[in-house]
């Protein structure tokens, strides 16, 4: 799997091969992951919201329509994005899911980027 970025995800600590290309919502699916996706991954509600802790740079920069719909959520963060929107471009990236998942740098980041 030469050439396979990974995606992390918290707070399972799951680290999930993706593609230079994929959305966060692609990894997460593929993977197995349940991440609601109400408008099917078209940046038309904000049930994909996810907390990017570590690795904001190897993702796409937000666009208008992101940043609009974050707007709407009530739980956004500085670290928010859509999944649906944000594409992987490099790795590693540690993303949280849920209520539950850890804020700030996870612990161990860069020892995990080696998995892959």
């Amino acid at each position: 799997m030469a050439g396979t970025l990974v995606v992390i995800f918290h707070p399972a600590h799951l680290a999930c091969p993706a593609e230079r290309g994929d959305t966060l919502m692609d990894v997460a699916l593929a993977a197995g992951l349940d991440l609601p996706h109400s408008c099917g991954g078209n940046c038309f509600c904000t049930t994909c919201h996810v907390r990017v802790l570590a690795g904001a740079e190897h993702l796409s920069p937000m666009e208008p329509p992101e940043q609009y719909r974050l707007e709407e959520s009530p739980n956004r963060t500085p670290q928010s994005r859509l999944a649906c929107q944000a594409i992987v471009l490099g790795g590693p990236v540690h993303v949280a899911l849920g209520e539950d998942a850890p804020n700030g740098d996870p612990p161990g980041a860069e020892d995990e980027s080696a998995r892959f």
